[in-house]
């Protein structure tokens, strides 16, 4: 009989065996990590992010400092080889905030330090908080944070002026450095099988987690982390790139900005309804991403797409989102999350890709409420039949490697706290194998939003075991180490949490040679290319909807126009053009709606005048803009909204123009000259007065950097628009009728196209053309009759023949909806969607799909059962009828998967 104990004391392990006959035998096992120690590569050059640490002393150009004390902004602590100086990771204030080395800033108050002397401290004049070895260590390798000043001996480090070290006061063999070159080509790393990059990630992270010591791991558990320098791990770096890399710029090359391209808002992609241009746009940004990563500039993993639904035309991240269909959100993020992870010829990832917010989050700060304590009432039906498709697709269609939890609650659990949809649902049913990160500050705030919890222990636990491995913020870095030694937290949770993590990193090639990763040979070249720019500009034309053309007043021919009036505050929009969670941008500078069409028509043609602002009352600019109306043949009148109108953080509380807008447009309309009126917006505008009064209206959201381009060549007939509406636009009165709060799919006369039983001002997936396309079926009649074994299995196909009657080229969006005499059935579905170009004449046949999860129907209780029944079929203005025969199908019991839930605690 013999029992086992092991001990883990520093980087050793301790067996203890007691033998029956009372023999005793101790062995030590220690790893050879002093030997990793001292393999600090003095030759490998010092770049932006690398950590500061203690490490042996060697009076390398990695350890000699230069103390700059001149005044703000030059009291820095610089490395005498190059230049670069202490920089606070992140600019954050935050305890436990690490030390790492960056050029100079122009905005450095993360970087301004001061050395005392007499309490041989490095004290930062940002927060006046003190350098320190991070957990009091005494190895090389270990982190250099800030700290509030004690006092303490892990804080103090002597400066000498002969080789310009600082060391550390607790052993004054340690040094102050800039970084560490240990990586899995150095020995005894190049032995562990981590390192071996011929094995696959997960027997990978197998072998690292258990050589992290606890503290490593629950410090790599937040997104301002350290890496683990003495395993050659380095830190794992988390970004934005909703609709472009949201980061500065690197270096320009072949006459580029450097600067990351700026695409359509996300809602403004969806409107094209061009499944192949996402997964381009997703490979541009995620290109950008991986070259501005090599440069120092951004991340690796990135927190985008936004895939929560636009339920409600008021919340202020509807601009960041697909739109209010769960179809067609599930249809982007397969494309464009396909495109951002991207794998090359090894199979790595070229970014990680990271679905938002799970789930049921579409309020910000609405009559009282604000998501960090919002408690959205969600019945179960509308969780799977509406909420939940997007993140299904995330999972089983994109395979992306991460998912971010919301800040609000649902049916009273927080979402970052909630099992059953992290690991139930999503890990168990949709089969996720990736991470689950909170959103920033999420994770505190189970306790301090919800009071879910009382304390730091529970609260840890509750994420933790709720499934949530990635704080986004410091809550995991300040508790989670006491709630495992308090035992709230199991070691074996947090292993499972850093496990997921890793296989991300891995995945990456986060620590292999970059020899083996072709997309570290992307570089300056790689960002803000003329293919970049010109699929921004496909894009931003390809979105515009024609809402309204009476008589045919669109196309304007340019050559019968002498003088043109642009107005309104969005006349020459330039920054306001690229929605929010944009990159540094300078190309949209050149690139406004008034600058196109000076450009295509000449300087000469057109006149601009602002009118008003997006959202004051000041109509003291409106006369000015009306005399410029009158001495011109036609007024272009560009209004909508901004950020200061909708974003996160915000929501609308009403639907029309705000400001003074209308009263601008009423008097531009009032001269009697020819008005076309051009919307740039995120959510829905209830224009009721423009609709009756105005003959020609255009859409074209947040355009991007081209926007203005492509809405110049829109209204000049260079093409014809063809994008499709992704929301539904209601009568002002909605705004007052339902509240925001109000999560219910059904109630209140019914939310979004598939439910609302009121008039709209347009429907969802309305849109004109300046051609005409006719419809008809092939010569074979379309499919009336189908069992469900069938639709689940095969899945039933319809064709149609598609015809461009008009004179001019363009672009169709052909549609397929569904609906269902069932009671419990939505009024109608989007099923199937693709978008064609066609000349003058030409006809093409198209074949649309049907889903069987779209052919499925919801019970109260969150039962998907396809079963038979009549359907009705409608494409373009084709309408027939499916009659399914046979057995219901289940394809998903939520009623059950609670019940395992609820049996396995």
């Amino acid at each position: 009989q013999v029992t086992v104990r092991r001990y883990r004391l520093s980087h050793c392990y301790i067996v203890m065996a007691r033998v029956s006959i009372l023999v005793v035998l101790l062995v030590e096992f220690c790893s050879d990590f002093a030997t990793a120690q001292t393999a600090h590569l003095q030759d490998d050059p010092v770049a932006n992010f690398d950590n500061v640490q203690l490490w042996q002393c060697t009076e390398g150009y990695r350890q000699q400092w230069e103390m700059m004390h001149n005044g703000y902004p030059n009291n820095n602590i610089a490395l005498k080889s190059d230049g670069k100086v202490l920089d606070i990771l992140g600019y954050s204030n935050d305890t436990g905030a690490n030390l790492q080395v960056f050029s100079k800033t122009g905005t450095p108050w993360n970087q301004q330090f001061m050395y005392n002397d007499t309490s041989m401290t490095i004290v930062s004049l940002m927060n006046g908080k003190c350098a320190e070895a991070a957990n009091s260590g005494n190895i090389s390798g270990t982190n250099i944070q800030m700290a509030p000043c004690s006092g303490a001996g892990n804080q103090k480090f002597v400066y000498n002026n002969t080789d310009m070290t600082l060391r550390y006061s607790f052993n004054q063999t340690l040094c102050l450095d800039a970084g560490t070159a240990v990586n899995c080509t150095i020995a005894p790393l190049n032995t562990y099988p981590y390192c071996d990059y011929t094995l696959d990630a997960d027997t990978r992270v197998r072998d690292l987690v258990p050589r992290m010591t606890l503290e490593e791991k629950v410090q790599n558990m937040q997104n301002n982390n350290p890496g683990v320098p003495r395993l050659g791990v380095p830190k794992f770096r988390f970004a934005e790139c909703l609709h472009g890399v949201l980061s500065g710029c690197g270096n320009a090359a072949n006459g580029s900005t450097g600067c990351p391209t700026s695409f359509p808002s996300a809602l403004g992609l969806s409107a094209t309804f061009n499944k192949s241009l996402w997964l381009e746009a997703g490979r541009t940004v995620s290109t950008e991403a991986r070259a501005l990563n090599n440069q120092g500039v951004t991340g690796q993993a990135f927190w985008a797409p936004d895939v929560n639904l636009f339920r409600d035309p008021r919340w202020g991240r509807g601009q960041e989102v697909p739109g209010e269909d769960p179809y067609l959100t599930g249809e982007y993020v397969a494309h464009y999350s396909s495109g951002l992870q991207e794998m090359d010829s090894n199979r790595y990832l070229k970014i990680v890709s990271t679905c938002k917010h799970f789930s049921a989050y579409d309020m910000e700060n609405w009559n009282g409420s604000n998501r960090f304590s919002f408690n959205a009432i969600v019945e179960d039906r509308d969780l799977v039949e509406y909420y939940w498709v997007p993140f299904r697709s995330c999972v089983e269609r994109a395979h992306v490697q991460s998912i971010m939890c919301s800040y609000n609650a649902v049916n009273g659990v927080p979402s970052c706290a909630n099992s059953l949809f992290q690991n139930e649902i999503a890990r168990g049913e949709w089969g996720f194998d990736g991470f689950f990160v909170s959103d920033c500050g999420a994770v505190g705030g189970i306790t301090t939003g919800h009071h879910y919890t009382n304390d730091s222990d529970s609260t840890c636990k509750a994420g933790v075991l709720g499934g949530t491995d990635l704080n986004c913020g410091s809550y995991y870095g300040k508790n989670l180490l006491a709630a495992v030694h308090s035992g709230a937290v199991p070691e074996e949770a947090v292993d499972a949490a850093v496990s997921r993590i890793y296989k991300a990193f891995i995945r990456l090639g986060g620590i292999d040679p970059p020899s083996l990763i072709s997309y570290k040979r992307l570089g300056p070249s790689d960002v803000d290319t003329a293919a970049a720019r010109q699929l921004a500009y496909e894009a931003a034309q390809q979105l515009i909807v024609l809402l309204k053309n009476d008589g045919n007043m669109l196309p304007l021919d340019g050559s019968k126009l002498s003088t043109v009036a642009v107005v309104g505050p969005h006349g020459n929009a330039t920054q306001d053009m690229l929605s929010n969670y944009h990159g540094t941008n300078t190309v949209v500078n050149s690139h406004s709606p008034f600058q196109a069409l000076e450009m295509a028509l000449g300087a000469a043609k057109v006149k601009y005048a602002r009118g008003c602002d997006v959202a004051k009352n000041d109509t003291s600019g409106i006369a000015d803009a009306v005399n410029l109306v009158k001495s011109s043949d036609i007024a272009l009148v560009f209004v909508g909204l901004d950020q200061s109108q909708e974003r996160e953080g915000h929501d609308r509380t009403i639907l029309q123009l705000p400001g003074v807008q209308q009263q601008l447009i009423e008097s531009v309309v009032g001269t009697g000259k020819p008005t076309i009126v051009v919307l740039i917006n995120g959510g829905p505008l209830a224009i009721e007065w423009v609709k009756d009064h105005v003959p020609a209206i255009i859409e074209a959201f947040y355009p991007g950097e081209m926007g203005g381009d492509a809405i110049a060549d829109v209204l000049l007939g260079k093409i014809s628009p063809g994008g499709r509406l992704p929301y539904t636009v209601y009568p002002i009165d909605f705004a007052q009728k339902r509240p925001l709060t109000d999560m219910g799919l059904r109630s209140n006369n019914g939310i979004t196209y598939r439910y609302y039983k009121g008039t709209s001002l347009w429907e969802f997936g309305f849109g004109m053309s300046y051609t005409s396309f006719s419809y008809s079926w092939p010569s074979s009649s379309p499919r009336s009759y189908s069992t469900v074994e069938y639709a689940v299995e095969s899945s039933i196909q319809y064709s149609v023949n598609v015809t461009n009657t008009g004179r001019m080229a363009g672009d169709e969006v052909v549609m397929g909806f569904i609906n269902s005499t069932d009671p419990d059935a939505p009024l109608k579905e989007l099923f199937a969607f693709e978008r064609i170009h066609l000349e003058p004449g030409q006809s093409m046949e198209v074949h649309l799909s049907v889903p069987a999860r779209v052919l499925s129907l919801v019970n109260s209780e969150g039962v998907e059962t396809v079963r038979p029944g009549l359907y009705g079929i409608q494409i373009g203005d084709l309408n027939t009828r499916l009659v399914l025969s046979g057995d219901p199908h289940v394809l998903f019991d939520l009623t059950a998967i609670k019940k395992r839930q609820k049996s396995a605690v």
